[in-house]
């Protein structure tokens, strides 16, 4: 691990490669390890490494919080010796499995979290976006199908990694997060948030939000917050027409309580809450800002004056991760403490866009 702002030399990552490679592969590779099986390394971070669109060099980083060191930038190329495939989108996890969205590969991964091997590929997806699930039997991913039209939910039984059923959505659905029996699917194309049922799987219906709502976290009261990024257009270039916004919504209720942001100039996006689950953090403005549930007002100075193409705040400790997308070589993530002071920094793989906290 270095200090802030050093970076890991390209020897030393190999270095660390090559000695997570050995002791990753120790085992019979006949043998197809349980769920029961022990962690391979515990207090970990998995970094979702987007990677370069249609080149194939997505990844998943493995970072130990209790050496302070990555212990093997590329993990899923190094375990199931084949890559992993064009832009991983997002990951997350359910019991003892991980869940890793392809997006231009059209496919989502099943790996083991005791060993990081893959356990199936459910293929023949659209354009697939983010993963959730309601329980240890149901998944549900987000696919956007087409660009401009509308978009689907497919239903994933996780018992036989098959998709059961497709819901029709919005245009271009999103992050997703499960509340209760209800699943909230943002529809970045339009202004709307579809409800489903996940007893039923059927629609309940759907509410009005912020243009273009891009993410989605429930905190600890149930409530569910919806980030708007505001409408856009590129024609000739990106120009902000509405501003972002920050929505409420109360379990049960088809409504929302929308507050904008404070100028249009931003995209706000990244939505994130802590361990807790009583403090929101998003992206705006080139910084991390972060409020409580309970506020009356959106912040108006950040807290981290940065921008990050990836987010995510640890649910132990409340430390923050930023992921660097530079997509022009392997890229870093910066750590600071939860008010706002720089940590230290570590070199991961090609675009982070994302974290999971094992």
């Amino acid at each position: 691990m270095k200090p802030f702002s050093t970076l890991t030399s390209l020897p030393s990552r190999m270095l660390l490669g090559s000695a997570a490679t050995l002791s990753l592969l120790a085992c019979d590779p006949n043998n197809d390890p349980t769920p029961t099986e022990a962690p391979i390394i515990t207090k970990s971070v998995f970094v979702v490494n987007e990677g370069n669109f249609l080149r194939s060099n997505s990844d998943i980083s493995l970072f130990s919080k209790e050496s302070n060191s990555v212990k093997n930038p590329l993990l899923f190329t190094t375990v199931n010796k084949r890559a992993l495939g064009d832009v991983a989108q997002s990951m997350a996890t359910q019991d003892s499995l991980g869940y890793i969205v392809v997006n231009n590969s059209n496919k989502l991964e099943v790996v083991s979290l005791a060993s990081f091997r893959s356990k199936a590929t459910i293929s023949s997806l659209k354009l697939p976006r983010y993963f959730a699930a309601s329980s240890a039997e149901k998944g549900y991913v987000t696919e956007t199908v087409a660009y401009g039209s509308a978009g689907q939910v497919s239903v994933i039984n996780l018992k036989t990694n098959t998709v059961t059923k497709s819901i029709p959505v919005g245009i271009q659905p999103e992050r997703l997060a499960v509340a209760g029996n209800r699943l909230y699917v943002t529809n970045s194309g339009e202004n709307t948030v579809t409800v489903i049922n996940t007893t039923t799987d059927a629609v309940e219906g759907t509410i009005v939000v912020g243009d273009s709502p891009n993410s989605v976290v429930v905190d600890r009261n149930n409530n569910v917050w919806v980030l708007s990024g505001g409408k856009v257009i590129y024609n000739p270039g990106p120009t902000l027409l509405t501003k972002g916004s920050l929505s409420q919504i109360t379990p049960g209720q088809l409504t929302a309580k929308t507050r904008e942001v404070e100028v249009n100039t931003s995209s706000p996006s990244r939505l994130t809450i802590n361990g807790r689950r009583d403090q929101l953090y998003y992206v705006y403005r080139s910084g991390v800002y972060t409020m409580a549930i309970g506020d009356d007002k959106l912040p108006t100075t950040p807290l981290i004056r940065r921008s990050f193409y990836g987010l995510g705040v640890d649910p132990q400790d409340n430390t923050i991760y930023g992921g660097i997308g530079s997509f022009t070589a392997a890229d870093k993530v910066i750590r600071y403490r939860s008010t706002g002071a720089a940590i230290d920094s570590f070199t991961v793989g090609i675009g982070p866009n994302g974290f999971v906290f094992y």
